[in-house]
């Protein structure tokens, strides 16, 4: 794993909680379509893999959100990419802080 990226995505428009939580959901409906290894947090979602998928995938979220109805919207993204190598993966970074991964949205990451 050559990239990982931290992706907040805000819905700008959103006239509620329930809104965002709507629109934010379907965004991470198309981080988890991607087949890429992923962390749901409480104010970003980082994902990793290649960098061209990594990359691919922030237009994609940013595509699935409009589809949900957001007409504006701001994303910060953090990217960590070491070509060639391996960058830190999210569980060297936080594993020892969440032995088990029964209490978040987390998909291989391990």
């Amino acid at each position: 794993m050559e990239c990982a990226i931290a992706l907040q995505y805000l819905p700008m428009d959103s006239t509620s909680d329930a809104e965002t939580c709507r629109v934010v959901d379907e965004v991470i409906a198309a981080i988890d379509a991607s087949g890429l290894d992923y962390y749901v947090g409480p104010f970003e979602t980082t994902v990793e893999g290649d960098f061209d998928s990594c990359m691919a995938l922030l237009k994609t979220c940013l595509e699935a959100g409009a589809a949900a109805g957001c007409k504006e919207s701001a994303s910060y993204v953090k990217i960590s990419w070491r070509p060639g190598g391996r960058v830190m993966s999210t569980d060297d970074k936080i594993g020892k802080y969440h032995p088990t991964d029964s209490e978040f949205s987390v998909r291989n990451i391990a």
